[in-house]
């Protein structure tokens, strides 16, 4: 049985399957789910867009949100409008790396990722909640820590390993992330957070997008 679950065409047919099912119960919202991907236990809104071999567990999406190729996303809440570039980790469990004698999870974890444990119930949180807030741009090949919240309107470069919350507006980079500046004035910011542009109705957004491309005239006539 076990060998049949693992085959690859197994692996291949199911995954085809669950991806018709959730677009056909989605079918109002314009999902769209690639090759290969899975989707378990998620709660999507309209036009989510989830590329080849995606494998997302636990999380929920707000409108137009997309998600790259080949990343993997673990109890996660993502806002609406981000983009999510290709082979990223959103949640890839923690170990204890003070006062525990051990960061073996034989000690702390009844998961049993050696097979076997020592322990009689949970110790330690290993998988912790991550907040994404809205129209976020997470570049390729970056990896988010579990329990980390990153504000409206962040942008993540390539490469980068999230390891402490970022505010709103803010672009970092590196390993660890670091701010390098912010994407606009304070004024300007707090402006947006008040706006909350996300919010606005569809229609809205569809006869006025033009407004989106300059943040002067977009503050000044909201």
């Amino acid at each position: 049985m076990k060998f049949l679950i693992k085959n690859p065409l197994s692996i291949w047919f199911l995954r085809l399957i669950n991806s018709k099912l959730l677009e056909f119960k989605n079918k109002d919202k314009n999902l769209k789910i690639g090759y290969l991907s899975n989707l378990s236990n998620c709660t999507c809104g309209i036009y989510n867009t989830f590329y080849d071999k995606v494998s997302i567990s636990n999380s929920t999406f707000g409108d137009f949100t997309y998600i790259g190729d080949e990343t993997i996303i673990w109890n996660a809440k993502i806002g609406k409008f981000c983009s999510i570039g290709p082979n990223c980790k959103i949640g890839i469990g923690k170990h204890p790396a003070k006062d525990y004698v051990s960061t073996h999870p034989l000690f702390f974890s009844t998961l049993k990722q050696s097979q076997i444990t020592f322990a009689d119930k949970n110790y330690f949180i290993e998988y912790d909640n991550i907040e994404i807030g809205n129209d976020v741009w997470i570049g390729t090949n970056v990896i988010v820590v579990d329990g980390i919240k990153i504000g409206d309107g962040v942008i993540v470069a390539a490469g980068s390993v999230v390891t402490k919350n970022i505010p709103p507006y803010a672009i970092v980079g590196g390993v660890p992330a670091k701010i390098i500046r912010y994407r606009f004035e304070d004024y300007e910011i707090t402006k947006l957070l008040e706006i909350k542009w996300w919010d606005m109705d569809i229609r809205w957004l569809k006869n006025n997008f033009k407004k989106l491309h300059n943040i002067d005239e977009f503050i000044n006539n909201n």
